[in-house]
Order: structure tokens, then C-alpha cells, then sequence
């Protein structure tokens, strides 16, 4: 059986087969030859091997000292090395692991462009120089070809450190990007913009000493090394983190626990606050997934200057909860009072509540969390009289319902990460937000709970079956003090019910997925909800016309059930409810007097759509009748199953003409 020989060049070369070090080399030029054929491509030959090598010497010894070194490589990697009378090569077909060409395949064509994980991989490959060290003796050519190679190397993983230094910046993941920029600062210690970088890196992390520290090794490393003083931006960041003030008023609750996960949500909302142009932003999504606990994450890194640097808030950071806002005829009033109660802004009651708000906020920079902006939907346009006349104040609505306003900027929010893939080590499992979230509350409710091989399929079945939803992971989590996750998997998928919890401090609307979904389903018109329910009885999702002829549904009473965050459409247009919600309308469904007649639409709908392609079943177009099908796949067995359990004759001659 081959024996996996592994060379380690990013650093002090290693050479080992099995994980066993290879000892026994005749001088270093026999390592030396070993590693510049690993490295290079093709088959090279005899004569330009011995003159990399020996080219001081007589051809007839440089060849001689060849054949020697061969043989020797033959007895310690022989099946690693293709050797003809011509030619020496490197057997690619051999099992072999090589970290120079692993760091180039994760690094591919363009750096910059590369996903963080391959960054990550191709930059800890890298212990050290190529070659660290290693000395072959008076041989030019090699010493040449290694300062070369060295060069271009170190040239990519300056290239893979500063994007991601670059990237965890701007994800706001700064212990790791502090970490990276200190890597490249060791590699390039006059690179004036990772200085800066990492000014701002210790700066948003709290650590204001380490970062004006960090300019005054700015300026001794660049009057050391070229000569020069730093540059006027980074002078100007410096005095900026030296001037920082208190942190601005706030009414924010402390987090007890760390926020799992969001690093693509937090990107893009850190990219939509440093644009002043976007003023409104709107977080939709469904109930339970987490909209306030990100929200709240943002504005508290916005408390602190050092935190947001290029937008400091300098009137205050304010959570205005809107949820126990008492709704009256006067909706728009109650709006304005409830923002001026937050606020502390004392309105007279002889004059308009609005015009007394947009005068307090019309010179003020503040950031404005409207938590729970759903039940205001119909004075969404409040939103831009405030925008409009306080330009510098800014704010983040977290909604169930789209506010449908044209200068908002939107971002929904949906589930946690989950794995959908069996067979993945635990480690990777652990990437996956939701899985981390799980183990996190798993471990509040059970101090010595691990994720194992046993447990890991069905915490990630857990996820799964919740779809991710922060909440709905937090509620099966808390049932570990009595039951395996195997047995709150089986209690997902029998009862809606299961998911609640007995903590006092939870919100009420938040005490159980039911309340969640009771919420919701009190912000639809009757027509909605007569709807809603109704598309309870598809399976695996639908099409606008499977909607329109089964239920009804029209266009723009989809389009706002999307907008209320209770239907999920995909870009190739068909629609589907999230697994819980699912079963929430079902329920419903099945206590309407109208069950039976939509299952019988369903029925009827789905037995006439393999009737119109019974045609292309039986002929050579069979294919494409599949493909058309397999979407509805679910579909075609719920309305098989209720045709057979309820008799319906007319459909059951219809399905069995074309299953």
C-alpha cells in the first residue's frame, strides 16, 4: 500500500511518509532536489537538475553526483519520483500532501476575490519563509530559483493577509482581523495602511490605549525604515481616537448572552450606516428570527465612538419599543407620543405632537430603533417626515410587515445557518450558526452538554425542522433538562405546542411559537387570513397558478402575505410557508368549515395537471414532463392520498391513468 509522503516548505521543511519523519538524505542537496521537483511542473531533465545543482562543477561530476542523490531518493521516496534515463519527476499520481500547492489552490487567481474560509486556509498553511533555513550548499542556480519563489509567496500572503484584514474590518469580527494585520505587519512593517487598520481594529474593539499605541510604532517604524513621517489620514485617525468622548446617552438593555452568527447581516448593515444616503433601515422577518437581537447588537456598537468612528451618534442611541404602544383611532399621534416618551421630550398638548417631535430632532444625530414597527405600518410615512426634516438622524426598523416606502433600505432577515448534509465532522458542524446557537443555549440548560456524534444528527434535524429560527432554537434547547434531543425532534413534529417556555423574562408574544404566530396572524384582514389558511393544504410549496385555482389567491394578496413575512417566494417564482408557520395554518385550516372543500380543489387541481401532461409522459418528451412535475412531487402524493381516503372517483381514474 503507497505511504502518503508530506512536505511542509512554508516554513522549516519538514518531510515525512505516514506521518514518520524521513531521515537518511545523503547531504542537503538531495533534500534540495526532492523539494525543487514537489514545487515544480512536469519532467525535468537529467542535465538542467545537475546544473541547478552542481553547476560549478564538470558536467561529468555534476552528473555522477545526479545519479547519487537519485539513488538515494529512490531508497527513501522511491514511488514518489518518476526517474528515466532523461528525465526526473515529481509522481503526481502517488499520494502526497504539499503545502505550497494547497496554498496557492485556496489563494486561486485573485486574492481579493476569494471566500474568507479559503483566505483563512491558504494563510495558515504559512509557519514561515519557503525554505526557512534551509542551506544547499554552494549551489547558485537552487539559491536563485528559492529567492524567486520566497519573493512571489510572500507576495500572495501579503496580498491574502491584507484582504483579510480588509474583510474582518468591515464584518466588524475585529479580534480576528487584529490577529491577521499583525501577521502582515510582521511580514511588511512600513505598510502605513495596515497600521491604520489596525488603529481602527483596537479602536471598534475598546482598546483605545493599544490603538493611539499603535501610531506612535506607525511613526518609529516608518522613520526607521524609509525615512518619513506618517501620512496625514493617519494622522487625522489618530487624533480622531484621541478625541473620543463619552459615549453618547443611551436606553439600551444589557445582552447577557453573545450574538451568534449574522456576520453577512452585520456587513451589510455597517455598509448601509456608513452611507448617508440610506437613513431608513428596514429588518423584516418573520416572528422569532431574531430581529430585535440583532438590531440591538448594532446600536450597541453605536454607543461608543471609538465603536463607529466615521458616524458617531452624538445625541444618543434609543431602542423605542413599539409593541405595547397603545393602537387608538389616532395612530400617527401615538406614534410621535411613544417616540417622545423614549426620548424624554415633553409635548404640550395644544400643539400638533408631530411638529413638536420634528423640531426637537430636527438638529439632532441620533440613531432610532422602532422595535416591533408592524401594528404602524398604515404611518410608515411618519417615517420619512421625521427623515426628512431631521437629516441626521437615522433609523433601524425591525418589522414582520415591509414598510413598502421608497427610500427605505431592506434587509430580511430568515433563520440561522443549519446543515442540510449528513456525515460532516463535528468541528465543521460547529460553523453552522444555528448549531452553535443550539449548543450555547443547550449548555445554559445543561452545564455538561456537548455536541457528539451520537446527538449532532438530530440537534442539526432540530434546526431543521425550527428552519433555523433563533427562537424556536432557543425554546428546544431549554427542553434539554428533560429530554434527549433525539426526543425534542419527536416533539417538534407531532405538536406546534411543545415549543414554549416557562422563563419570566421572556416576552409575552415570545413565551411560545404559538404566541409568535398568534401575533401574526391578528395583523391579517379576514381576507388574508381565509388565505393564509387555505395554503395550508399544499405540500413542498406552489405556483401562483396552483394558488389562484385552488384558493384563490390573487397576486396582490400573495405579494402581501410575502410582505408580512408568512410566504417565501423564490427567484424562480414559486412560494412556500416555513415549516412551523406550516403547521400553525394547517391547524387553522383543519377548523374551518371550508376544509373539505380545499383539500377537494387540491385534489381536483393536481389530478388535471398530470392529465395535461399525460401527453408528454408517453412520448419521447418524457423528460421534460418529469422535470414540469418533480416540483409538485408532494403535492401530486397529498392529493393522491386524500383522493384515496375519501373516495373521490373521478380523480383516482385520473391519477391512475398517468402515475
Amino acid at each position: 500500500m503507497s505511504k502518503t509522503l508530506t512536505l511542509r516548505l512554508l516554513g522549516t521543511p519538514e518531510v515525512k511518509l505516514d506521518d514518520k519523519p524521513v531521515t537518511g538524505f545523503i547531504s542537503s542537496k538531495a533534500q534540495a532536489l526532492l523539494f525543487y521537483l514537489a514545487v515544480t511542473d512536469g519532467a525535468h531533465a537529467r542535465e538542467a537538475l545537475a546544473a541547478l545543482l552542481w553547476g560549478d562543477m564538470p558536467t561529468r561530476q555534476a552528473s555522477k553526483n545526479l545519479r547519487n542523490v537519485l539513488s538515494n531518493l529512490r531508497a527513501l521516496v522511491g514511488e514518489h519520483l518518476v526517474i528515466s534515463r532523461e528525465r526526473v519527476a515529481f509522481a503526481q499520481d502517488a499520494p502526497y500532501w504539499l503545502d505550497v500547492e494547497l496554498f496557492l489552490k485556496a489563494l486561486g487567481d485573485d486574492a481579493s476575490k476569494q471566500d474568507p474560509q479559503n483566505l483563512h486556509r491558504a494563510v495558515e498553511l504559512v509557519q514561515g519563509d519557503f525554505l526557512d533555513g534551509f542551506y544547499a550548499g554552494d549551489t547558485l542556480g537552487f539559491e536563485e530559483w528559492v529567492l524567486g519563489k520566497r519573493s512571489l509567496l510572500n507576495t500572495l500572503m501579503v496580498q491574502a493577509l491584507h484582504t483579510l484584514v480588509v474583510k474582518h474590518l468591515e464584518r466588524q469580527e475585529y479580534a480576528a482581523g487584529i490577529e491577521y494585520a499583525n501577521r502582515l505587519l510582521a511580514i511588511e512593517p512600513w505598510r502605513e495602511e495596515t497600521h491604520r487598520h489596525l488603529m481602527l481594529l483596537y479602536a471598534r474593539s475598546r482598546q483605545r490605549s493599544a490603538a493611539l499605541a499603535q501610531y506612535e510604532i506607525c511613526k518609529r517604524v516608518l522613520r526607521q525604515e524609509l525615512d518619513a513621517a506618517p501620512l496625514p489620514e493617519t494622522t487625522a485617525l489618530y487624533e480622531r481616537i484621541a478625541s473620543t468622548a463619552a459615549p453618547p446617552p443611551h436606553n439600551l438593555p444589557p445582552q447577557l448572552t453573545p450574538l451568534v452568527g449574522r456576520a453577512q447581516e452585520l456587513a451589510q448593515i455597517a455598509a448601509y450606516l456608513n452611507n448617508p444616503a440610506a437613513q431608513l433601515i428596514t429588518l423584516v422577518g418573520a416572528g422569532g428570527m431574531g430581529k430585535t437581537r440583532l438590531a440591538l447588537h448594532v446600536a450597541e456598537r453605536s454607543i461608543d465612538p471609538e465603536m463607529n468612528l466615521d458616524a458617531p451618534f452624538a445625541d444618543g442611541v434609543f431602542l423605542i419599543p413599539l409593541s405595547d404602544a397603545a393602537a387608538s383611532e389616532d395612530a400617527r399621534g401615538a406614534l410621535f407620543q411613544t417616540i417622545a416618551d423614549t426620548l424624554g421630550v415633553e409635548l404640550k398638548s395644544k400643539l400638533p405632537a408631530q411638529a413638536q417631535l420634528l423640531n426637537y430632532l430636527r438638529d439632532k444625530s441620533a440613531l432610532l430603533i422602532l422595535d416591533n414597527f408592524e401594528q404602524f405600518v398604515s404611518e410608515a410615512r411618519a417615517l420619512s417626515d421625521i427623515l426628512r426634516y431631521a437629516p441626521r438622524v437615522r433609523v433601524i426598523a425591525t418589522t414582520r410587515v415591509r414598510l413598502n416606502l421608497k427610500h427605505e433600505y431592506l434587509l430580511e432577515i430568515g433563520g440561522l445557518e443549519y446543515p442540510v448534509l449528513r456525515g460532516l465532522p463535528l468541528d465543521a458542524m460547529l460553523d453552522y450558526s444555528g448549531i452553535s446557537l443550539f449548543v450555547q443555549c443547550a449548555q445554559r440548560a445543561r452545564s455538561n452538554f456537548e455536541l457528539t456524534e451520537e446527538n449532532a444528527l438530530d440537534v442539526a434535524r432540530i434546526c431543521g425542522l425550527v428552519e433555523g429560527a433563533p427562537l424556536g432554537i432557543e425554546l428546544a434547547a431549554s427542553w434539554l433538562r428533560m429530554l434527549s434531543p433525539q426526543e425534542i425532534a419527536s416533539e417538534i413534529e407531532a405538536s406546534l405546542d411543545f415549543l414554549v417556555t416557562a422563563a419570566q423574562d421572556a416576552p409575552e408574544r415570545h413565551r411560545s411559537v404559538r404566541a409568535v404566530f398568534e401575533y401574526s396572524w391578528n395583523l391579517l384582514s379576514p381576507r388574508e387570513q381565509e388565505i393564509f389558511r387555505s395554503l395550508a393544504v399544499f405540500r413542498g410549496g406552489f405556483d401562483r397558478d396552483a394558488a389562484a385555482q385552488v384558493v384563490g389567491a390573487s397576486l396582490p394578496v400573495l405579494a402581501g402575505l410575502v410582505d408580512k413575512s408568512l410566504l417565501r417566494r423564490s427567484a424562480a417564482g414559486r412560494y412556500a410557508i416555513h415549516e412551523l408557520l406550516h403547521l400553525y395554518a394547517n391547524e387553522k385550516l383543519s377548523q374551518d368549515k371550508e376544509n373539505e372543500r380545499v383539500h377537494d380543489a387540491h385534489c381536483r387541481y393536481f389530478a388535471e395537471l398530470l392529465t395535461r401532461h399525460q401527453a408528454q409522459l408517453q412520448s419521447e418528451d418524457v423528460g421534460s414532463a418529469l422535470t414540469a412535475l418533480g416540483a409538485e412531487r408532494e403535492n401530486v402524493r397529498a392529493a393522491w392520498s386524500w383522493a384515496v381516503s375519501h373516495r373521490r372517483v373521478r380523480e383516482m381514474n385520473l391519477f391512475m391513468e398517468c402515475l
